[in-house]
């Protein structure tokens, strides 16, 4: 028993926990607004958006790899679901929402052929289509924002109302990391994923298609990122192409980083980013009630990314440490 509680001590997103807490408590204490009713909903709302985008974000850290451009594939998806929602109105809610995760999908697959194919650096090329993306959903839309009474009823409610009485949006949520839990630890694909991340070089001689992965991975972000354009909309119900979706990839990969997945490949976890996430969330909000300067939300966001790149170094030295010391005592033995 004792073993099984070191054990979760020990664990990465157990400290993660532990600080969600005590961020509630100082932001509670200081500000008792912090814990109504509203002020909930909103962070739960922020949360829920970032935690479809970073699902997706993890697998492609895992595999080595990053995407900047998220926010602007995220902007464009809405932009284009906004402009037929706007010139059909009587479209169907569902068949809006596939428009969105295809065109998410199609810049995702932009972004996993450039790094695939064409070799170019992810942060290189992503940096590109992030700026590529921005500037087509300014071309789509002719500089035009989408208006809440262009946004259908259905899509909106999304960010509110569900049968079982828990928003869409949400849901949504907590499907995509339960997808990305059940693909990264349940699958051959999952296996394959993080072997590529962990030794790219071991897993092509062992003939796993890096290419293939890679397309795979970023597609995937894509197509959520493409969601998140949806569950945007039906939050904001506005979509001005100058703010939607700009630096979210911020705050998404900041999440997916400070939850524990390595940003050298190799190791994360879909609860980890969910913990992430949701420290970011109410770090965030929580920094804005009580009255702090954005610059300070900053600051606090870049200390904790740092951190976690320090802690995620440490345990990788101990562990090579432990390995060759486990090796020499095999030879001693020996």
């Amino acid at each position: 028993m004792n073993s099984k509680i070191s054990y979760v001590f020990k664990k990465r997103e157990f400290g993660i926990f532990l600080f969600i807490l005590i961020l509630l408590a100082i932001f509670g204490s200081i500000e008792p607004r912090f814990f109504r009713s509203e002020n909930l909903s909103a962070i739960l709302s922020s949360v829920g958006i970032l935690l479809v985008v970073g699902a997706g974000q993890t697998l492609v850290i895992v595999t080595r790899n990053i995407d900047l451009s998220v926010g602007s594939t995220l902007g464009m998806a809405a932009m284009v679901m906004g402009m037929v929602a706007r010139s059909r109105p009587d479209f169907p809610i569902i068949g809006l929402i596939l428009i969105a995760m295809v065109v998410g999908g199609i810049c995702g697959l932009i972004n996993g052929f450039l790094v695939s194919f064409g070799m170019i650096p992810s942060i290189i090329a992503t940096l590109g289509t992030l700026a590529i993306f921005r500037g087509a959903v300014f071309l789509v839309s002719d500089n035009v924002q989408i208006d809440p009474e262009d946004v259908p009823k259905g899509i909106i409610s999304l960010a509110t109302t569900s049968p079982i009485g828990i928003p869409w949006l949400l849901i949504f949520a907590f499907l995509a990391i339960v997808l990305v839990w059940f693909v990264s630890s349940q699958t051959l694909l999952g296996k394959r994923i993080y072997a590529v991340g962990s030794n790219p070089e071991g897993a092509i001689s062992r003939g796993l298609s890096f290419n293939k992965i890679t397309i795979m991975v970023f597609v995937f972000i894509g197509v959520l990122a493409g969601l998140g354009g949806v569950l945007y909309t039906a939050r904001y119900a506005t979509i001005n192409p100058a703010d939607v979706g700009r630096g979210l990839e911020f705050d998404v990969i900041s999440a997916v980083v400070i939850g524990g997945t390595n940003i050298f490949g190799g190791s994360g976890t879909a609860l980890g980013t969910a913990l992430g996430c949701i420290l970011i969330g109410i770090l965030s909000n929580g920094l804005t009630v009580v009255g702090v300067s954005p610059f300070w939300k900053a600051c606090a966001t870049g200390f904790l990314i740092l951190l976690a790149v320090a802690i995620d170094n440490l345990v990788r030295r101990r562990q090579e440490e432990n390995f060759l010391l486990a090796i020499r005592n095999q030879r001693v033995t020996k």
